[in-house]
């Protein structure tokens, strides 16, 4: 059995980071040409463009890591019922749950690369990618912390703390120097609305800095000449799935603290903890629909099965997800039930 396990795990390993680099390879393709489209937008150049393709490689991977998984799985299993291996296998005694148990245990190790990608490497590069891409369009330099978004503004220095949809803002604080670098006025407005191309301030408390002394003003609404756009605070921030475990634990705390709507952000956790789980049985998969299929099954034709079976169950977990937050139902529930019914097809046909 260790000699069968290292075999499977080699064959395994090869072509599923084979399909795993075709697919990235053709869907970063994709996205170049959406990118290109972007060229001519502030400092944005080609260059840019590929520096942020190449960027966002590593979210992509994570992303169709599945998909690759169960093409590999099927190819391999495929080629070896092709070859009449798989049935020397059988016969020596190896049942389906113990075969789909040596794809389980092969699988462990990719599945780790695949949490490393997502954990490690793609928060990382796609922050970067996104920060690069905003700041060469709109020729502004901003940082995105736990705790808001620093964006410099000319001499003022911006840290916006909620992100609201409809192009709102929510606990601003506005720092203004003078060309000596020298604080000059400290403003906190509870929220701003982008209207009419300017950006209206509400609930201001201003401390304006002066040779006399600080003079406080309470002001109920103000209009805001900044050159801070509504895009530039799209482009710079991370989406929720790309954040690691850690920091997504720590941002759902805070957002409880402040009284705010976790629900995507809790999808975004427990898709963390369930995509392992699916990945690996996107592996176990092979072994109850390779063995529905002809032995002379051409290997592009299990490889497009293995495609489809992929992106099908990729539609279902957004399905899944998107009827979440529409009836605000349980993220964990919402999340792990695609994966749960796929096992439960799985032991079904495996019992068979």
């Amino acid at each position: 059995m260790k000699i069968l396990r290292r075999y499977i795990t080699a064959h395994l390993s090869w072509v599923t980071f084979l399909a795993l680099f075709a697919l990235v390879a053709l869907f970063s393709f994709f996205s170049l040409i959406d990118e290109l489209g972007e060229v001519g937008k502030g400092d944005y150049g080609v260059l840019q463009a590929v520096l942020y393709v190449l960027l966002t490689m590593p979210k992509l991977a994570y992303e169709l890591f599945p998909i690759a998984a169960v093409i590999g799985s099927m190819t391999v299993l495929g080629t070896l019922s092709r070859n009449s291996e798989l049935d020397v296998i059988r016969t020596s005694g190896v049942s389906q749950f113990e075969l789909a148990g040596l794809l389980a245990r092969s699988g462990i190790i990719l599945v780790f690369i695949a949490v490393l990608i997502g954990e490690l490497v793609a928060p990382v590069s796609e922050e970067t990618a996104q920060e690069m891409r905003s700041v060469a369009m709109t020729e502004q330099i901003a940082l995105k912390t736990r705790y808001g978004l620093w964006i410099r503004d000319g001499n003022s220095f911006i840290n916006v703390r909620k992100v609201l949809p409809d192009n709102r803002l929510g606990d601003i604080y506005i720092y203004e120097f003078d060309d000596a670098n020298r604080l000059r006025s400290s403003s906190h407005a509870e929220t701003a609305e982008y209207v009419n191309d300017t950006w209206i301030l509400r609930h201001i408390r201003q401390s304006v800095i002066s040779e006399k002394g600080v003079k406080r003003n309470d002001i109920k609404r103000a209009s805001w000449d900044s050159l801070l756009a509504p895009e530039m605070i799209n482009f710079v921030i991370v989406k929720p799935q790309f954040l690691t475990l850690w920091e997504l634990v720590h941002y759902i705390d805070y957002l409880k603290e402040n009284d705010q709507n976790t629900q995507i952000y809790e999808q975004a956790l427990w898709t963390k903890l369930v995509r392992p789980f699916a990945i690996l049985a996107m592996f176990i998969l092979a072994v109850p629909m390779v063995r529905g299929q002809a032995r002379s099954t051409a290997v592009g034709q299990r490889v497009f099965m293995g495609a489809l079976v992929g992106i099908v169950f990729h539609l279902c977990n957004e399905v899944a997800s998107h009827l979440g937050v529409v009836y605000s139902l349980s993220p964990a529930l919402s999340i792990a039930l695609p994966t749960v019914l796929l096992y439960l097809i799985i032991l079904f046909l495996l019992r068979e």
